[in-house]
């Protein structure tokens, strides 16, 4: 016995069916969604290296000023006071950009001096930034040896 084939002719599908894939719609929203994606995490990453710069800056002033108050209670502040320096530039070649200054003013009470330092140097954007810090310092006369120098140290 022969079955009659029955031939589709109508080349629309049944609603209940989906074709695998994705639109062109969902394709460009995942795109854009990519591309912001991509374009916050780079801003992230920048500033996170902008800040890790900065960090570092600070941590090399304070050790530049704790340098700097060390070589002024070696040689002592009445005498760096009267003689200098009161400012120059550091030797060593990973703090080339730094400078210091130095304000030493003696106190009424007994031989104390308040130091303050201020360690100065400018980001690569040019922007210039400093690190200070203040102290005092007792210095009774003939304290310290005579023959420290700055340049010694």
């Amino acid at each position: 016995m022969n079955c009659p084939t029955t031939a589709w002719t109508s080349t629309s599908r049944p609603t209940s069916e989906r074709t695998a894939g994705f639109t062109l719609v969902e394709v460009l929203v995942a795109g854009v969604i990519l591309a912001l994606s991509a374009g916050a995490l780079g801003l992230t990453i920048s500033n996170c290296m902008r800040s890790l710069t900065l960090a570092r800056d600070y941590q090399q002033a304070a050790e530049l000023l704790d340098k700097t108050f060390t070589k002024i209670d070696l040689i002592g502040p009445a005498r760096i006071h009267y003689e200098g320096p009161s400012e120059g530039l550091f030797d060593e070649a990973r703090h080339k950009r730094f400078a210091w200054q130095a304000k030493i003013e003696p106190r009424l009470e007994g031989h104390l001096y308040e130091v303050t330092v201020r360690i100065l140097w400018e980001t690569p954007s040019g922007k210039g930034r400093f690190k200070e810090a203040q102290t005092l310092l007792n210095d009774p006369p003939d304290s310290r040896p005579s023959e420290l120098f700055w340049e010694d140290l």
